[in-house]
């Protein structure tokens, strides 16, 4: 190890110490392999763990819809705290544990074994030092998130600084995603028009797929007028029962991204306008409401930097740790990032001349069980450790960072 002092040494020997520990829990985890809202027994293992280890555990979280406000029931949700000493900072892990119908083809058994590793190591300093670490339990990453539910139940109020980790091509400690939307899953944009014989009496129907296929038009249009990075994926998912039928129900799926959040609710107001220009050339009418969107992390440089910069005393290369990088994918980490100082470190999965496996295929599922990808994720929660600990015990530092995020935020 590096320049560590001897609360730093203690942290990282007591992760060392319980490796096959956190080992036996990614791959347990990867064996059960349990899609979104079903990870009863992942969740449980992590669960009963954090309870041996002393950790008050609240299983079962009852959520908060931010756009609409009603109850969210997330049973595989969860809370695990740790009280230090009076006053410091709230720390917050985050960990994720669903899989894909193909397995962990997203390395989320990763996820918790990292954050696993972390909350072993802080915990041990917790025990002496002011300061809160909670563990929160994130299930169904992959369908609609559970991360801005807890957010907007108030289970996250009072954290400082929060922690994530996800595998990559290589180190990384910066928060990137495109922030993301679409209409409530139960209709998409469904437009209701009014059946007729397409042949015998055409002028008494009023087409809702001409309604969707003037809303895609629309859209292609709008691509020319909106940023290089914004995104607009649809496909029709219903367009009627009969080619010689007046479709009076027809169905858009569309989801909208870009690099920034206040982009974001501008193409929503836009797009909105092409769904209601379809209603008024058709004579249909559109029926959808925009789920609660995943927003893009407010940028906190100096925090992504100050855990590059630690990560040589942990024996890594900081010039590995790369920053301005172009968010491609979404994540709910961002609906807590956009609200929370909030850090993720990003660690590869495969020794350096290897190729790393295309996200979400079955390849990268069979090997995200594997010794050398577990290995690393314990040493990516070393790295979250580290950082918390050496932020949160610099009352100068922390401040610095909460001012710079408050700087960064736009509603």
């Amino acid at each position: 190890m590096g320049n560590l002092n001897n609360d730093e040494l203690l942290m990282m020997n007591t992760i060392d110490a319980e490796r096959e520990h956190i080992h036996m829990v990614a791959k347990n985890i990867w064996n059960f392999k349990e899609v979104g809202w079903e990870e009863f027994k992942s969740s449980s293992l992590l669960m009963d763990e954090f309870e041996k280890m002393g950790f008050t555990v609240q299983r079962g979280l009852v959520g908060k819809h931010p756009a609409f406000g009603y109850d969210i029931d997330m049973p595989t949700a969860f809370k695990a705290v740790f009280k230090g000493k009076d006053g410091g900072p709230t720390i917050g892990l985050m960990l994720e544990y669903d899989a894909l119908p193909n397995g962990h083809a997203c390395g989320h058994n990763l996820i918790a074994s990292a954050g696993f590793a972390a909350a072993i190591g802080l915990q041990e300093l917790f025990k002496t030092i002011p300061g809160d670490l909670v563990v929160y339990g994130t299930p169904a990453e992959e369908l609609d998130g559970s991360k801005h539910y807890i957010l907007a139940g108030g289970f996250m109020d009072e954290v400082d600084l929060m922690f994530a980790n996800h595998y990559g091509k290589d180190w990384c400690s910066e928060v990137t995603g495109k922030a993301i939307v679409w209409p409530l899953h139960d209709k998409w944009v469904t437009f209701t028009g009014k059946p007729s014989h397409a042949s015998a009496t055409p002028h008494n129907g009023r087409s809702a797929l001409d309604a969707v296929l003037l809303t895609c038009m629309g859209l292609e249009f709008l691509r020319e007028h909106t940023l290089e990075t914004d995104r607009i994926h649809y496909i029709i998912s219903n367009g009627g029962t009969a080619a010689n039928s007046v479709p009076d129900k027809a169905t858009l799926n569309v989801e909208l991204r870009a690099n920034n959040s206040a982009e974001l609710n501008d193409m929503m107001r836009r797009v909105d306008n092409v769904i209601k220009g379809a209603e008024l050339m058709t004579d249909t009418k559109a029926d959808y409401k925009w789920d609660s969107p995943w927003y893009c992390a407010t940028p906190v440089p100096s925090f992504y930097r100050a855990a590059s910069s630690f990560a040589p005393d942990l024996g890594l290369d900081e010039s590995r740790f790369t920053f301005g990088n172009m968010p491609q994918a979404s994540s709910d980490l961002g609906c807590v990032a956009y609200k929370i100082p909030t850090i993720e470190i990003t660690f590869p999965i495969v020794k350096d001349d290897e190729i790393v496996p295309v996200g979400h295929s079955n390849e990268l599922a069979a090997i995200s069980g594997n010794e050398f990808p577990i290995d690393q994720s314990i040493l990516a929660g070393k790295l979250m450790a580290l950082t918390a600990y050496r932020i949160g015990t610099n009352p100068e530092k922390l401040e610095e960072i909460k001012a710079e995020f408050q700087k960064n935020y736009k509603e």
